[in-house]
């Protein structure tokens, strides 16, 4: 059982921001050195999911996932949760992977980074993306 009223958590939620968060923007420092060479767009809304970056080019999607939204090692603490938020990251969880597919479907490479990794292994995850790009 949640400990606010709908209402309140209704309003609560509506301030958590989805774009412009600390992960995407120490995403968006990782790949701004790729911009001279390789452009992208932030947040294409007509391709599923909104991935945080895309370099239309080269057909790379990433996306920058906040562990606890999207479930990182979810196995391990899924009964520590409350049912209600529970259901919610499973959804999310699904939801992610559908995109993915749709994403692949439709010829994108597509990468999924999780918060920490990007705030504690920036040179790593900027391997992977020239790597991805090459």
């Amino acid at each position: 059982m949640d400990r606010l009223s709908k209402k309140d958590r209704s309003v609560l939620m509506s301030k958590v921001g989805t774009t412009g968060t600390d992960i995407e923007k120490k995403l968006l420092k990782i790949v701004n050195p790729f911009w001279k060479k390789k452009r992208y767009r932030k947040n294409v809304r007509n391709l599923p999911g909104k991935p945080d970056v895309v370099f239309l080019k080269n057909k790379l999607t990433i996306f920058a996932d906040g562990d606890f939204w999207h479930g990182k090692d979810f196995e391990k603490w899924k009964n520590k949760i409350p049912k209600f938020w529970r259901r919610k990251i499973e959804d999310n969880i699904r939801r992610d992977k559908r995109q993915s597919m749709l994403l692949k479907k439709a010829g994108y490479k597509v990468l999924r980074l999780w918060g920490l990794d990007i705030k504690k292994h920036p040179e790593k995850i900027t391997e992977k993306i020239r790597k991805m790009l090459n």
